[in-house]
């Protein structure tokens, strides 16, 4: 029987460092992460997936997954409320 061939182009949106340095630790373990894009903040991946701004010339390659950082902690009064 053929191995399958699990691997994808990722998109990690993560403004961290530590959590971002964990998350690729992790990634690289499992080699199933052919190449992908990091992105700091939440208009940088809707720009490169738009290809808006600075990745208006960036060829059509989607990535076929995504993973999205989540602050657990509230980062403003307003979300404090809520």
């Amino acid at each position: 029987m053929a191995d399958r061939d699990y691997s994808c182009k990722l998109l990690l949106v993560e403004d961290n460092q530590n959590d971002l340095e964990s998350t690729l630790a992790v990634l690289s373990e499992g080699r199933t992460i052919e190449g992908g894009f990091i992105a700091r903040d939440g208009e940088e991946p809707l720009d490169y997936l738009h290809r808006r701004a600075v990745y208006r010339s960036q060829a059509a390659d989607d990535p076929k997954a995504g993973l999205l950082g989540l602050n657990d902690k509230p980062s403003s009064a307003a979300e404090r409320e809520l």
